[in-house]
């Protein structure tokens, strides 16, 4: 599901998703829609952060590593 900034903050009031992809040519934007992802999570009682960067050294493996069920990332 791809979610533009305006829409965010109704879809965080539904629901949190188990992975959220921030990505744009808008660095501020990211920003804020980080934080606002980070917020709900914090709302929503999840305490822990993993930050996995995409990098080209990147090893996709070590986010299926991370197992089932909802992560802050």
């Amino acid at each position: 599901m791809n979610l533009k900034l305006d829409a965010l903050d109704a879809h965080l009031a539904k629901k949190l998703a188990p992975l959220y992809v921030v990505h744009g040519d808008e660095h501020l934007l990211a920003i804020e829609a980080s934080d606002k992802i980070r917020a709900a999570a914090r709302g929503a009682g999840y305490a822990e952060r993993d930050l996995l960067e995409g990098d080209r050294y990147f090893h996709w493996i070590r986010l299926a590593e991370r197992g089932p069920g909802p992560r802050l990332l």
